[in-house]
């Protein structure tokens, strides 16, 4: 078994430090946001101080003969690991996130939890070191706890900005940060069981991590090819951002007590609504509010307060209502054509129509249909 774990040893620190290299390296894309540059670099190096610790301890010869040191190390590397890699997600996603502070008190705290470590193999009664091991254990449980929750809260405000913003899903193009989060999540908290654990649950783990990194650095990469989505919703929230003190102060009254600011924007949307606009394909919601002359900041708090529904939310309930007229009373149409005509490509129709009404259009249409 030792002899194994020597040699997935020996495969796993090239392969990890050259993701990291390439990451750190790379020169990216010079239109990018300054955080997704950090960003790959901190992943980079993330993945390097990984491989430097899988090359110290495979040229030692294995992990360390005293329990309490060899359990130490494996929490400290595990606690600095998940921590870069939250701080490298949560900018990729978020340009405002402060990147170098964050990565610079994780740093602090993770020599911190080092010293203590150290100072518990020297100095502390054996019988005593045990517990104090535990406790570090316990720690870094509430870390990870903790990292997740703050990740996942930045990717939902993330999904909720693009929900609000694009007409299409394209979500998909973060979505390998959300089971990356999960896999970091699994990796990390059974971390603490495996710092524990003989030879037979390291080599698990490590032949896990080297499938773990593969997939974050190829999606890391595809990622970079099409962060102009990502971009152009980052430098729409930085605008946004400048709008709301003045959209809070501004917030105008709905129903009976309208604002008449509010009644003509209502008035421009029912009048856009029955041209049909909801139809232009990739929609956003940027783009509405320039045609109606509004602010996009506004334009969102209208169609969430009134619709109770987001941007793309809205929209598809839009263009799924027309296409259902178009099913019923249009039996010459092709649904491809439907799917054109409502602004969406065939698949996506598709897809849209399903789970919006658990059932597909032509099934809809043989439901519904006249004759």
């Amino acid at each position: 078994m030792e002899t194994v774990y020597h040699n997935i040893q020996l495969i796993s620190f090239p392969l990890t430090f050259v993701y990291g290299l390439f990451f750190l390296l790379d020169p990216a894309p010079k239109d990018m946001f300054r955080n997704h540059v950090l960003a790959r670099r901190l992943f980079g190096a993330t993945l390097i101080i990984w491989a430097t610790h899988i090359a110290i301890t495979w040229s030692l010869g294995g992990e360390l003969e005293d329990p309490v040191a060899k359990v130490s190390v494996n929490l400290s590397r595990f606690y600095i690991f998940g921590s870069l890699l939250e701080i490298a997600f949560s900018a990729l996603v978020d340009n405002r996130f402060p990147i170098v502070r964050k990565t610079r008190d994780r740093l602090v705290l993770w020599g911190a939890l080092m010293t203590v470590m150290a100072l518990n193999i020297l100095f502390v009664p054996a019988p005593v070191q045990k517990y104090v091991v535990i406790a570090a254990a316990l720690y870094y449980a509430y870390e990870v706890y903790a990292i997740l929750h703050r990740y996942y809260r930045v990717y939902a405000n993330m999904k909720r900005d693009m929900d609000n913003y694009y007409s299409e899903n394209v979500s998909n193009f973060t979505r390998w940060m959300l089971l990356s989060s999960h896999g970091l999540g699994i990796i990390g908290f059974s971390g603490i069981g495996l710092a524990f654990a003989p030879t037979l649950g390291l080599l698990i783990y490590m032949v896990a991590g080297i499938l773990f990194f593969t997939y974050m650095s190829y999606s890391l990469y595809r990622y970079t090819l099409s962060v102009g989505h990502i971009k152009e919703i980052m430098l729409s929230a930085e605008s946004e951002a400048e709008d709301k003190e003045q959209t809070e102060e501004q917030r105008l009254p709905v129903g009976e007590d309208a604002h008449p600011a509010f009644v003509a924007l209502e008035r421009k949307v029912d009048e856009w609504i029955e041209d049909r606009g909801y139809t232009a394909p990739e929609l956003t919601i940027q783009q509405l509010a320039v045609e109606l002359g509004t602010n996009r900041t506004y334009l969102s708090d209208y169609v969430n307060s009134k619709y109770s529904l987001s941007f793309r939310s809205w929209i598809a309930q839009l263009r799924i209502d027309y296409s259902k007229r178009l099913l019923v009373g249009s039996s010459a149409l092709s649904i491809n054509t439907i799917a054109e005509m409502t602004g969406y490509s065939y698949n996506n129709f598709i897809t849209v129509f399903t789970r919006m009404n658990r059932i597909s259009p032509s099934q809809w249409r043989k439901n519904y249909g006249q004759g």
